[in-house]
């Protein structure tokens, strides 16, 4: 199972760094020129007792949620999710961040292993994320 871009109700987070943030600061700043696919914990346990339960064969499956966004994108879905103004999260790229290694600027998995085997793709990002704060799994730590 691959995965990327995690978060969840225990644990370091980028949207829970992001409240934590808009707690601190007036505005943040955030690149938009990596993206990925957020993907909340419950849903990757979910897939992998989704392809258990189909008996899936061995191989590599892709553990996020469907479609795409930047750490921007991420940053004001839960700014506005929170109840928070998203237009204090402002733009930038990724040269204002020097990082010991070096970040892909693409990294969102495909999920064509999941149709093989007959599941559904993962649900989008957006969903998943509006349901990890209905349910109380994301606030700043």
């Amino acid at each position: 199972m691959r995965t990327a871009w995690l978060y969840g109700e225990h644990g370091a987070s980028f949207p829970r760094t992001m409240l934590r943030l808009a707690s601190e600061r007036e505005t943040v700043s955030v690149v938009t020129d990596q993206l990925g696919q957020p993907t909340w914990t419950r849903d990757l346990a979910s897939a992998i007792l989704a392809l258990l339960d189909a008996d899936a064969p061995a191989g590599t499956y892709h553990g996020t949620n469907s479609g795409q966004a930047s750490w921007f994108e991420l940053a004001r879905a839960t700014f506005e999710l929170a109840g928070l103004d998203p237009e204090r999260v402002l733009p930038t790229d990724s040269s204002a961040f020097v990082r010991p290694a070096p970040r892909p600027a693409y990294s969102v998995l495909g999920h064509d292993a999941w149709a093989r085997v007959g599941l559904a793709e993962p649900r989008d990002w957006r969903e998943a994320l509006a349901e990890a704060f209905a349910a109380g799994a994301l606030s700043p730590s």
